[in-house]
């Protein structure tokens, strides 16, 4: 080989080294640009909601501030760094999950007009009563719920026997000492107490004293707030407190009139609902769990539980024993004779 092949072949060999050393260094100063937007940073994200007007230790003792890793990239330049930052402030206004905290979400309460009126409905107004515990639900309703409103009636004045008459005298007898009559149904509650609709209350800590008792003016009543139109604030406002029994709804219940029983009905001389073969039990003749069955079977006749009893007696076959007892002139009365 002559001297000037081998001058060019070790030129070629120089060029192609000198062209992969600068491909190489390129190559490395793309993945440092890219490694250096991608790099991860520490940022502290709502992991749920805050209602406007929640103070910041709230959320924080309810855990809805979580730290997360973002690309650098992503950081908001106003996010805040250092909880520290929101001590002592309240939120501004409804503050999403997984939006990172910055600042001015959260500030002082001197300058976030939150009021309670921002919870009310136009032409709705609020007010409070103090309700014994037992007569709502044993204080089991929470803010947000929906109650029935029961009003309890007074006793009928007791009468010596000849003092009335016997209408009266009946009522006096009847194990329905009182009238039970529905005020409203579907009354949402606001507020118990300083727990309101939409805020989390901050968890006891562990080994933490329960907190007192605070439930109204006196221990064992519930301080019970209500937003309604003003019409029905004056009918509810007319009745004694201690009259009213919360009755708590199921969730999904639609508005349906209660008919109240009607005072005849409830004479000593008439059936109680036990003594009456069309309703036995408050669900009705057939009982909570042959409801429960007849639902089953609606949605899957196959699979359906309590077709039969025990000792394989259809439905159909006691529905036709009951109706041939009841041929027979045998009644609730005769049969306990």
């Amino acid at each position: 080989m002559g001297s000037k092949k081998i001058i060019m072949l070790v030129g070629s060999i120089l060029i192609g080294a000198v062209a992969g050393f600068a491909l190489l260094g390129y190559v490395q100063g793309v993945e440092d640009d890219v490694e250096s937007r991608v790099a991860r940073v520490p940022v502290f994200v709502l992991a749920a909601d805050v209602p406007a007007g929640t103070t910041a230790s709230t959320v924080r003792t309810t855990n809805r501030i979580i730290e997360r890793e973002i690309e650098s990239s992503f950081k908001p330049a106003s996010a805040i760094s250092d909880l520290s930052q929101i001590e002592g402030r309240v939120a501004v206004a409804n503050l999403a999950a997984n939006q990172v905290l910055v600042t001015g979400m959260f500030e002082d309460p001197e300058v976030v007009e939150t009021t309670y009126s921002d919870l009310l409905a136009d032409n709705h107004v609020a007010f409070s009563m103090s309700i014994p515990q037992g007569n709502a639900v044993n204080g089991f309703i929470e803010p947000g719920d929906f109650v029935d409103m029961i009003v309890l009636g007074s006793p009928p004045a007791s009468n010596a026997p000849g003092d009335g008459d016997a209408f009266e005298e009946s009522v006096v007898e009847s194990p329905y000492t009182r009238p039970a009559r529905y005020l409203y149904r579907g009354v949402r509650i606001v507020s118990i107490n300083d727990d309101v609709a939409g805020q989390v209350a901050a968890p006891t800590p562990d080994g933490a004293a329960p907190p007192a008792d605070d439930g109204g003016p006196t221990a064992g009543t519930l301080n019970v707030t209500l937003a309604v139109p003003p019409g029905a604030a004056q009918r509810i406002l007319s009745v004694e407190p201690g009259s009213i029994v919360f009755s708590l709804l199921p969730k999904g219940w639609e508005p349906t009139a209660q008919a109240n029983e009607v005072l005849e009905e409830l004479l000593i001389d008439s059936d109680l609902p036990g003594e009456d073969p069309s309703l036995i039990t408050p669900f009705g003749p057939e009982g909570f769990i042959d409801e429960l069955a007849d639902q089953a079977e609606a949605e899957d006749p196959d699979t359906a539980f309590g077709s039969t009893d025990p000792a394989g007696t259809t439905e159909g076959d006691a529905a036709g024993d009951d109706s041939a007892a009841l041929d027979d002139g045998d009644t609730a009365d005769g049969a306990s004779e």
